[in-house]
């Protein structure tokens, strides 16, 4: 394996080198698949995943100040969006949780306070900037590995450093999307986090 810096690779790249650790190590039971997709580098936006609620990541309620708001968010994000390319539908395959325990938490505690069994490495959230803001848009919060040390693919999020903890903000519409290529690899989270806009917010490609 290269010592090239995890940094300076490019996101192809990454996904590779990360595919290699998964598969010698055999950490993720989802390799076959993501191995067939990572191939791939343009945005993947027909995919279904598990229908699993348990499964898939979430969609945490953080501000508890409007519930209209609250279900019309979540009517947003689990809205079908078309691909532009394909014409084909793709949904956000995403469990809403509605837990008084999150209430006000920064996206450090959150990924803290996550479950140990918690599927996969980004979580969206749904606060106080998402309620008031008019786009309603969604603080995206990751936190994989950012090097391929094996170690750390098999760390609880409360082990998670601070310095992997990164976010970016996203209209509901693009959750689907961010979504389903984060969940199958097929694209990183620093893909989408780098095509923001100059407020901080994702609005597509």
């Amino acid at each position: 394996m290269s010592n090239q810096s995890f940094s300076d690779l490019t996101s192809q790249q990454r996904r590779e080198r990360i595919a290699a650790v998964l598969a010698s190590h055999h950490i993720n039971l989802v390799y076959p698949i993501l191995r067939s997709l990572f191939q791939s580098t343009r945005c993947f936006a027909g995919a279904s995943m598990s229908s699993n609620d348990e499964q898939n990541p979430w969609v945490i309620r953080t501000c508890f100040s409007d519930d209209q708001t609250w279900a019309l968010i979540k009517k947003q994000v689990a809205a079908p969006e078309r691909d532009p390319l394909s014409g084909m539908d793709f949904t956000a395959n995403v469990r809403f949780v509605e837990d008084p325990a999150f209430a006000n938490l920064s996206s450090h505690e959150i990924v803290r306070s996550l479950p140990a069994d918690y599927p996969g490495y980004v979580a969206f959230v749904v606060d106080t900037e998402s309620t008031q803001g008019h786009e309603h848009s969604l603080l995206v919060v990751g936190f994989a590995p950012q090097g391929d040390t094996p170690e750390n693919f098999e760390r609880k999020p409360n082990q998670v450093p601070l310095e992997d903890i990164r976010s970016f903000r996203a209209i509901p519409s693009t959750i689907q999307s961010i979504e389903n290529n984060l969940s199958i690899a097929n694209m990183d989270f620093d893909d989408f986090r780098t095509a923001v806009g100059t407020d901080g917010v994702f609005r597509g490609f």
